[in-house]
């Protein structure tokens, strides 16, 4: 079957979007990039400062005429007010230049497992109905309920936390004093970066490929891990010695297992932190 080349446009293109050229097939899709501020970018992407959340953005997108978006967009502070505007405000604005785009094909929102806010023992996954505890989940499951608008043509992803080599939050709390550790271990849940961009190109192959896709998958390892594992772990990786170290006894935090992504076939290359940790160390 013959592919025709799709264009592509990752709304808040950082380093995610970075890392979703970096894995794509270039003959299949042409990548165009908005930023709220132009950074360094691959040559393969044709990048545009632009802030969803003006009226210009829509000009802008009608002129690309993506047949695929991916919205990738973070909220610029932790306030309610940011929440709203970047996940509800600027997803709809998105709405509506997509529902003019006679060739439209695809949207990806990336969500985030905040939206689990759940206080439960059980493994959670994406049959499991999601209930926000936080304005930030509120705000995410109200984003999702607007792609969700789009039916078939529109896929959610719940990522949880995302590491890799520019994420070095873990590694640099590791190699310092324990006691500026968190007070309690929570249960964490992770993707490698690379992982996560690798599952997006694999999805929107499909699409390419006229093929289906579910409207929801969870994009998580699916190994969750004690967050003292792995600081702790980490740190032997650093050879730095755990001997003193009190280990919290467990509450809080979530534990997340993707159902239907391991039905897809796709292949994680860092199927938990420590293929993921062990790669960024040695």
């Amino acid at each position: 079957m013959e592919i025709k080349s799709l264009k592509v446009l990752i709304i808040g293109c950082g380093q995610l979007g970075f890392s979703i050229v970096k894995h794509a097939d270039l003959h299949t899709f042409k990548f165009y990039g908005f930023s709220r501020s132009l950074k360094k970018s691959p040559p393969s992407i044709e990048m545009y400062q632009v802030d969803i959340l003006r009226n210009e953005a829509m000009d802008v997108i009608k002129s690309i005429k993506p047949e695929i978006i991916v919205y990738a967009v973070s909220a610029d502070s932790s306030s309610v007010e940011s929440y709203q505007n970047h996940y509800v405000t600027g997803l709809k604005k998105t709405y509506e230049a997509i529902l003019e785009l006679d060739q439209f094909e695809h949207l990806f929102f990336i969500s985030s497992t905040r939206v689990y806010g759940q206080k439960t023992t059980k493994i959670l996954s994406e049959l499991d109905v999601a209930e926000p505890s936080d304005y930030g989940g509120e705000a995410l499951m109200e984003a999702e309920m607007i792609a969700r608008q789009l039916k078939e043509k529109a896929t959610v992803l719940r990522l949880s936390g995302i590491y890799g080599p520019n994420r070095m939050r873990m590694i640099q709390l590791a190699e310092s004093s324990p006691g500026n550790w968190p007070a309690t271990n929570n249960w964490s849940n992770r993707i490698h970066e690379e992982d996560a961009a690798r599952f997006i190109v694999f999805l929107m192959k499909k699409i390419a490929m006229k093929e289906s896709l579910e409207p929801l998958y969870l994009v998580t390892d699916g190994v969750p891990t004690k967050q003292y594992d792995v600081l702790r772990w980490i740190r032997k990786r650093l050879q730095l010695s755990t001997d003193t170290i009190e280990v919290p006894i467990v509450e809080g935090g979530k534990q997340l297992q993707s159902v239907l992504l391991d039905q897809t076939g796709f292949s994680l290359k860092y199927p938990d932190f420590t293929y993921g940790y062990a790669a960024m160390i040695d």
